[in-house]
């Protein structure tokens, strides 16, 4: 929102500035609000503009970081500086003169009218200034008439005052109103680098579905055929799709790291156990073989060849049925280490994690993982959202259900879940599938992602409608990210269930 004002100041602004042009009769005006600078000092931020002789309705880009100081520097600086009205005929040397904005916009001044805009309460919330007032036979400014104008009056005073109390007050409202959505924006901002600082192998991910999703909206906001062609949404409710869309993933600020983080099915220093317990089996059947004469000679064999298949089954891709077949043996490969105490290759929980048929995580860590759902809605229903708002908890929490009620949490079935949810849920499913920076499993191209989630589609599982705007808009293409050397992979074989660990 830097550098704009939203939609409601600018109506509220330019309805004001309308509506003193009449009162005052005159060609030209611009309003300046009050703001915070650097080190909280006030500023005057040119915001509002109109110049109907030159058909001038805003502010043009070039001059919309145009920001004045509240001091003598300058007639907008000691108007707000000593809360007083200034009326200044200028003669033909000081018009050419004249620096400001005048002279960037190539338009004469040849009088101003440059008011305080002061609340009933007395809080000052900016300054008005009235430009060229009009003839009393009300004909239009023209630059190449040279007859001199009227002056501003104390008339053109008095009438002002009496509608720049509300007028300054409707400006103070748009204003905190400005403020509120900037502090939410920033909240929400705060809230995903957090997300992604808890979870940096989902970085990104957050912000490109909000990308996606608001892109998915405003295409069936244009679409015009079909059953979607009487689904709108509005301004508010694009806004409240993004803020949901960019905290689908907050609950996983409860998730354990060690779970969040995990690469592969055995965290590393379980990985090194079981390597270190390989040595000792090792090294107490070579022993038990000299001292006791037992022959250990295929149990060692077994040691030193199978090694390579625990590493394989540690791996999250899809497991060999041949390497499923050697960890699971290992269960029972076993070596004594003293009276009644045996040593086993493998414990029953490792062999459970290995064979794992795809993915890293186990099934308690998975339905851990998808608490993350749940704790999205219980921290986002703390938040005392603003009107507009109210739904952000509700649409955030659903974008892992499915159409046929095999989704999670709630297990809900289409007529359940809103439109807000549905797109979001393509979205989501579409940037796993094509993030390059999950270290369990490889980034797919465009088209086998977009394959993969078609068949979620068939599967009754995404909604096809919305699916097929996103397509048709190439909704899929909008962050641009992808053209920058993301590794991929045409594996058209990638498992389809994989949408259901990568998001």
């Amino acid at each position: 929102m830097d550098g704009q004002i939203t939609g409601n100041l600018k109506k509220v602004l330019d309805t004001t500035l309308d509506a003193f042009l009449d009162l005052v009769q005159c060609d030209a005006g611009s309003v300046f609000t009050l703001r915070k600078g650097k080190n909280g000092v006030g500023i005057l931020k040119f915001e509002a503009m109109m110049t109907r002789s030159l058909g001038i309705r805003e502010v043009p880009e070039h001059l919309r970081n145009l920001q004045f100081t509240v001091d003598d520097s300058t007639i907008v600086g000691r108007t707000a500086a000593y809360r007083e009205t200034t009326l200044l005929s200028l003669d033909l040397e000081q018009r050419q003169s004249a620096p400001g904005v005048a002279k960037v916009m190539n338009y004469e001044t040849r009088n101003i009218f440059s008011a305080p805009l002061i609340t009933p309460r007395g809080d000052l919330v900016g300054v008005v200034q009235l430009l060229n007032k009009l003839p009393q036979d009300g004909s239009p400014f023209s630059p190449e008439d040279t007859t001199p104008l009227p002056p501003f009056t104390e008339r053109d005073q008095a009438l002002f005052s009496i509608i720049v109390g509300q007028s300054a007050l409707a400006i103070e409202n748009s204003l905190l109103l400005e403020e509120q959505e900037r502090l939410m924006e920033g909240f929400v901002d705060a809230c995903v680098t957090a997300i992604e600082a808890r979870d940096p192998v989902t970085s990104g991910h957050s912000r490109r579905v909000a990308v996606y999703t608001v892109g998915l909206a405003e295409a069936v906001n244009r679409t015009d055929t079909g059953v979607l062609k009487n689904i709108a949404f509005t301004t508010e409710q694009v806004r409240e799709l993004r803020f949901a869309s960019m905290l689908h993933d907050v609950g996983k600020i409860g998730i354990r790291e060690a779970i969040l983080q995990k690469q592969k099915k055995l965290q590393p220093y379980e990985l090194e156990i079981i390597s270190m317990r390989f040595k000792l089996m090792r090294a107490q059947m070579m022993l038990l073989q000299e001292t006791e004469k037992e022959d250990y000679s295929s149990e060692i064999q077994r040691l030193e060849c199978t090694w390579k298949q625990v590493l394989e089954a540690n791996e999250p891709l899809v497991l060999a049925e041949s390497t499923s077949r050697i960890v699971e043996a290992l269960r029972s490969l076993e070596v004594r280490l003293g009276p009644g105490e045996i040593l086993s290759a493998l414990t029953d929980e490792e062999v459970e994690r290995l064979s794992l048929r795809q993915g890293s995580l186990s099934e308690a860590e998975r339905i851990e993982v998808q608490t993350h759902v749940e704790k999205t809605y219980e921290i986002l229903q703390l938040i005392p959202w603003s009107r507009g708002l109210e739904q952000v908890p509700c649409i955030a929490s659903m974008h892992h259900e499915s159409l046929d009620g095999s989704g999670y949490p709630r297990g809900v079935t289409a007529e359940s879940i809103p439109p807000q949810a549905r797109m979001m849920a393509i979205c989501d499913v579409y940037d796993a599938l094509r993030a390059g920076d999950r270290p369990y499993k490889p980034a797919l191209t465009a088209e086998n992602a977009l394959d993969l989630v078609a068949g979620y589609v068939k599967a009754g599982k995404l909604d096809g409608n919305y699916f097929d705007v996103f397509l048709k808009a190439r909704i899929y293409r909008q962050t641009g990210r992808w053209d920058t050397g993301t590794s991929e992979t045409s594996d058209s074989s990638f498992p389809r269930v994989v949408c259901e660990f990568v998001s």
